[in-house]
């Protein structure tokens, strides 16, 4: 696969590019030294971690596999949930 702008990568394709370098996903962790699991979340979710070891090892920057997690010139975007966090709900209970 390549590393352009057209390629259009989803969780599925970019785990079916890390079996057919590494074999599987836990082949990779091991060759990068991290745990299987941050591989697996960044598959679906954002984590920095895990998004780097597989970008590295497909050789695609970040943003053209996650375009819904950076913008155009690979910079992370930041989350825009409105949803109050657990700390914001515990300080209002204890008002």
């Amino acid at each position: 696969m390549t590393d352009t702008p057209t390629q259009c990568w989803n969780r599925h394709l970019i785990l079916a590019e890390i079996k057919i370098r590494y074999g599987s996903l836990q082949a990779l962790a091991v060759t990068a030294g991290i745990e299987p699991g941050h591989l697996s979340v960044a598959l679906g979710a954002p984590y920095p971690k895990g998004e780097r070891v597989i970008s590295r090892a497909l050789g695609v920057q970040p943003h053209l596999l996650w375009p819904d997690r950076y913008d155009a010139k690979g910079r992370r975007l930041r989350s825009r949930s409105t949803a109050p966090k657990a700390s914001q709900e515990a300080a209002r209970g204890a008002a």
